[in-house]
């Protein structure tokens, strides 16, 4: 494997074998007349030597990987003059028989050997504050990632932990045009300043081959991408602010703040202002996900004039089912209603449904999906209440961006009037992250679990005008392959077996293919088990929705005997 060793003459690449101990690469270094002497390989230059015993592989190391020649220089400095060479080699004689110091040990002055600061302050090597360990500098140390992070007072800084007159990263003074904060002196290094150096010759190299490029006949066009390059003390396994990947725009949870003023868990004016900035804005939104619904005029009439009979003493909730096209817009085809119960003039409450997965699958079959809803209201000031734009959101998220809502509702001159709507991408968000209070008191107003801006004002209480978003509406130009012919299901009468009766008898003339093609028909077949759910109703809406009438003559005859055990045979005659 190939390792690349920096020293201050350079960076020399030694090529060692898979199973080579650090001893190895001192010997490479010498053989490349690098000066080793006094020196020790680290990680980092903030790291401890490794032991020279120590198999690379083991420690950590890799293919690749870039270590550090630290140390000072060699004592046996060379001189031009003779009479100073005889002085340098007592010198050397003097050093070799000191006791080589640790690089954590502290000199009588209370610095380490690696500390490049003055006599009374303190850094990372010679601090002896504790706190939670999240990095890979020696434990008696200290470093922003790591410290004790306690706030008091009104002034958001670091408790610093060095004793009065020390400095760090908390308490130096840098000014604000600064890209990075530095805790180290003007002649020492870190994560935020090393390798500026290299950086700018590979600047130059880069810029010389485009230069040669462009003295040759063809000059190509190469994206050039700008990478900022972030150097982590960390290990491999570890996360920083610089490596930690990017947040998702789109994601319900908060982003985490990466800050240059501190570590992961820390906090400062910038970030109070940025949790601020989190906060959500209302604004209108102008497009809906849904381009256009297009309605069946049939179903659509067939709803209003329910409502419209009983004038809009009697409300009714349904489920549209039909298709969406490619740019977004729904197609309906038929209106289911489920079982619901109206109190008031109100909208009305659902009930549950023990046919609703039956339902799904046979619309399913049919080629059709849940498209919408569709609500009647009598008449009233607002468009739609805080909790139909709870209900419109929570179906939105669930059934798609698409899903439209219909709403049927009487003006000041007793007409009937249909609109289309959606709910914005603020309000499913809300609704996402379950934001909206389930008692809603005010129907004008949405109450929500955290403040948000409305018009440059704090507020709890939303106006429910800034999530509705308004979807064009128009009638089918072409006709549903579904007729509708059958009373709707769940309605008052309710569906008997003299329905049935009279359906046949109505269509006692028609070809199978449209004797079956009646959502609502096939509803009732359903609910009262005319034929198997399992086995039947998957081949007569394959039928419909191919129209095909291959299989249908055998059902219609089985249902013609059973219908002529009520109605009498010779009704068919």
């Amino acid at each position: 494997m190939i390792i690349a060793v920096r020293s201050p003459s350079g960076t020399t690449k030694i090529n060692v074998s898979d199973t080579a101990i650090v001893k190895d690469l001192y010997v490479k270094l010498k053989e490349n007349n690098v000066d080793i002497d006094g020196k020790s390989i680290a990680k980092t230059p903030r790291d401890p030597p490794l032991e020279v015993g120590d198999k690379l592989s083991t420690i950590g190391i890799k293919s690749g990987d870039l270590l550090h020649l630290v140390g000072g220089g060699s004592n046996n400095s060379k001189s031009s003059s003779g009479s100073n060479n005889n002085d340098n080699n007592n010198n050397n004689n003097n050093n070799n028989n000191k006791k080589e110091l640790s690089y954590d040990e502290k000199l009588p002055n209370g610095l380490t050997p690696r500390c490049k600061h003055s006599v009374g302050d303190k850094c990372v090597f010679c601090s002896d504050a504790q706190g939670m360990k999240r990095c890979e500098h020696p434990e008696n140390a200290t470093c922003p990632n790591c410290q004790d992070k306690k706030f008091k007072g009104r002034r958001l800084k670091w408790l610093c932990n060095h004793p009065a007159g020390g400095k760090c990263s908390n308490c130096l003074k840098v000014g604000k045009n600064v890209a990075y904060k530095c805790n180290h002196g003007p002649t020492a290094t870190c994560v935020n300043c090393m390798d500026k150096s290299d950086e700018e010759d590979e600047t130059q190299e880069n810029n010389k081959d485009n230069s040669e490029i462009k003295t040759s006949g063809f000059v190509p066009k190469v994206a050039v991408k700008n990478e900022v390059k972030t150097k982590c003390l960390h290990g491999p396994n570890q996360k920083c602010i610089n490596c930690l990947p990017k947040d998702d725009p789109n994601s319900i949870e908060v982003p985490k703040r990466r800050c240059k003023n501190h570590g992961i868990n820390g906090s400062c004016v910038e970030c109070i202002e940025w949790r601020e900035s989190l906060k959500m804005k209302l604004k209108s939104q102008d497009n809906p996900h849904a381009p256009g619904a297009l309605v069946d005029f049939q179903a659509a009439n067939i709803f209003q004039q329910y409502i419209a009979n009983s004038k809009f003493e009697q409300q009714r909730i349904g489920f549209l089912y039909g298709n969406i096209l490619s740019d977004g817009s729904v197609v309906v085809d038929s209106i289911y209603e489920p079982p619901q119960e109206c109190k008031d003039k109100q909208t009305p409450i659902l009930l549950p449904d023990p046919l609703g997965d039956k339902i799904e699958s046979t619309a399913s079959m049919l080629g059709l999906t849940r498209v919408g809803w569709i609500f009647s209201h009598p008449s009233r000031k607002y468009t739609m209440s805080s909790t139909e734009i709870i209900q419109a959101a929570s179906y939105q998220n669930k059934y798609g961006s698409s899903f439209v809502t219909l709403i049927l509702s009487v003006n000041s001159d007793g007409q009937s009037n249909m609109e289309a709507f959606q709910v914005s991408d603020q309000a499913l968000k809300l609704e996402k992250t379950g934001e909206f209070l389930p008692t809603q008191l005010d129907q004008t107003k949405c109450k929500l679990k955290s403040p948000v801006f409305e018009e440059g004002t704090e507020t709890v209480n939303a106006d429910t005008n800034f999530f509705i978003v308004t979807v064009p509406l128009k009638a089918r130009e072409d006709k549903s392959i579904f007729d509708i012919s059958f009373p709707v299901e769940n309605r008052i009468p309710v569906n008997t077996l003299s329905d049935l009766a009279s359906y046949k008898l109505e269509h006692k003339d028609v070809s199978p293919l449209k004797f079956f093609s009646d959502f609502h028909f096939l509803i009732f077949l359903l609910e009262n088990q005319f034929l198997d759910f399992q086995s039947d109703f998957p081949i007569i809406c394959e039928n419909v929705r191919s129209r095909s009438s291959e299989n249908l003559v055998g059902y219609l005859e089985i249902l013609n005997y059973q219908i002529g055990d009520i109605i009498g045979h010779d009704q068919f005659n």
